[in-house]
């Protein structure tokens, strides 16, 4: 899959996840699949993949990396 590729289905997950505050969390997109970074315990339910590709959960990250400063 290309780069470009990969950086819309991020963008689209961060925006699925409502992850586009800038404060609450971010998605990372490497070649084995998504990471999600938040700040907080996800409240509900996890997703496990998107688009196919595996998601890897990171939570209560600090707020500088939530923020992904």
């Amino acid at each position: 899959m290309s780069d470009d590729y990969m950086k819309e289905q991020g963008a689209a997950l961060a925006q699925h996840l409502r992850l586009t505050d800038g404060k609450s969390g971010y998605v990372e997109v490497t070649a084995d699949g998504f990471h999600v970074h938040v700040r907080r315990k996800w409240a509900g339910k996890q997703i496990a993949t998107w688009d196919g590709m595996p998601i890897e959960w990171h939570e209560n990250v600090g707020s500088n990396k939530a923020a992904n400063r």
